[in-house]
Parts: structure tokens; sequence; C-alpha cells
């Protein structure tokens, strides 16, 4: 929405805090902004970058932004432009900063709109609403400087989502022990952590990667809920039935390609031509914290019945 180059990043926790300052600023189009702490130096120079930890909420205490929420700082570029110098958007204010500002401001819902996201207000907020922004500035970089940053935060990232995954692992196993027993049902568990059982030994060959293979599967997660069904009579039966879907057929796709789920590339490939399972698929060999829409929540472990009805040659 913005002209400048914004980036989401990981969030770095810097609160607003103190109130040491509450110099009021105008800018040229009439905007004014309240310092809640003023940082030290001069104003941002040209062709730099600005990470802002941000909120805003309008006046109704209805949250539209939170970094802190989100877990992305805004990164905006200051460029050498007299754009935002005085358009009466918040980008008039964000190059008026410099780093360790802390200050809030308001503005419209329609002056915001129009002069900021340079799109229509939506028609359940009216014009006049007002909408208060608090606005860190934690650091300034070059390009350098933020190439750097990036790079280190997205290092950092990464590190995060694997220890996340490991610790997810360890309650997706003993969620998965505790069904199993609860009902009685005797797997055999990959070193992946994969539990399947097989309920028809196929006859023919089993698939490699890079075969294409076709597929009848019915899913649900461990709680029960059904989300799909490749087979029509079972998608009525579950409420899952889609006209739009006919006709109903097995899925086709090429094995081994991540053009699935892990536990799908893995699982399909321990079956033969013909064979049919069920699989026990913990949630980072599924959708892992991706929520996949209403039925299939963040981190779930998911149950496929699946048959393996031909290798395509």
């Amino acid at each position: 929405m913005y002209k400048q180059t914004i980036y989401s990043l990981l969030f770095l926790s810097v609160t607003i805090i103190g109130c040491d300052s509450n110099k009021e600023v105008v800018t040229k189009s009439g905007l004014k902004f309240e310092y809640v702490k003023e940082g030290e130096g001069e104003v941002v120079p040209k062709d730099r970058f600005l990470i802002l930890n941000m909120e805003y909420i309008d006046a109704n205490d209805s949250l539209w932004t939170s970094t802190a929420k989100n877990g992305m700082p805004m990164i905006i570029f200051k460029k050498d432009s007299v754009w935002g110098s005085d358009d009466g958007s918040v980008n008039e204010i964000f190059y008026q900063l410099k780093k360790g500002d802390s200050i809030k401001f308001s503005i419209t819902a329609g002056d915001l709109f129009k002069n900021t996201f340079y799109a229509p207000l939506p028609r359940t907020l009216a014009e006049d609403l007002v909408v208060n922004f608090f606005i860190g500035v934690e650091d300034v970089k070059d390009k350098a400087g933020m190439d750097a940053w990036q790079a280190a935060k997205m290092e950092q990232m990464e590190k995060d989502a694997v220890i996340a995954a490991q610790k997810q692992d360890s309650i997706d196993a003993v969620l998965i022990d505790e069904y199993l027993l609860e009902n009685n049902i005797e797997t055999v568990e990959t070193e992946s952590g994969l539990n399947y059982v097989v309920k028809k030994e196929g006859e023919g060959n089993q698939p490699t990667a890079g075969q294409k293979v076709k597929v009848n599967y019915t899913g649900w997660v461990l709680d029960g809920a059904y989300f799909d069904s490749s087979i029509k009579e079972v998608a009525q039966e579950q409420g899952l039935y889609n006209e739009a879907r006919e006709p109903y057929q097995p899925i086709e796709f090429e094995l081994g390609t991540g053009s699935v789920i892990k536990g799908w590339d893995e699982g399909i490939a321990l079956l033969k031509e013909g064979g049919a399972a069920t699989f026990y698929i913990p949630s980072s060999m599924a959708y892992g914290p991706r929520a996949r829409g209403k039925n299939i929540p963040a981190n779930s472990i998911l149950v496929f019945d699946v048959e393996l009805v031909e290798i395509v040659e």
C-alpha cells in the first residue's frame, strides 16, 4: 500500500517507553505528531532504512496493526525524493524522524486511506474515524547494514523455527501415542515420526521419487474433524461435497518433489500399487504452524486414509 519499499521481517521487541518529551511538531501539510521520547542525532538522511516498531488503534479501541503482535517490524526506505515532504500521508511524519524517536499522532481514516494507503475507504469505516498511531524508531541502516541486518534476522528466524518445530514434534508424538493407545491401534513408526497402518497390501510395484501417482484419500485432523476427500460418497457423508469439484477422482502428483506434504511423500512411497493405508502425520510433516482454513488449525496432526490407485507410466 505504501509507495516506499516496505519489508516485513522478524520482530525485535522494543517498547515505546517513558515520557521525557511532549514536544509537538506540525508538518507542512498540517499533520501533527507528539514526541513521547526524543532520540538523539540528526534526522535520518536519504537512502536509509528506518526500522520501525508500530501500533495503530482506532477510536473504538480496535487494533489495526501491531508489529509486536505480528512479530514483524516495519522497514521503510527513505528515498531521494520530495515525495512525502508535504503530501499529507503518514510518510510525511516518518521522513522527519531520527533514531530513538518514539512518537504518537492521530489521523482520520478518510485521510489515511486517501493519502497513505491510496485506496478507497471501506464501507464499514466512517471517514472521520480517528486512528491513533504509536511509533518507535528502533534503528537506522544504510544498504549494506540493512542487508546484513536482514540476513541475521532471517538466520535467527530459521533457528527459531527449527526449535519451535522440535518442541511441536515432541508434543505431537505424545498426542499421537495417546490417541493410538486409547483407540487400540497398532502402527509402524518411521524415523521421521510418521505412523502408518497398512490396510491392504498392494500387488504392484512401489513408486519411486519422480514418478507420477494417482491416490484416493480422505483426511481429517486427529480430533476427528474431516476436511477433505477425493471420494464423492465420503465427501457427501461428511458434509464436504462440493458440486464444483465434480468429477471426484484420485489426485495425481509427482512423488518426492514437494508437491504434497512431507507425510504423503514419505508415506505413499511405502505402499505398493493397489495398496491402502492410514497415515498419522505429525504437524511438522503436514502444514506446521500454518493454518489451512478453518478446518485445519495451526500445528494440526493429520490423519489420512489413502489408496495408491496407480503408478502412472
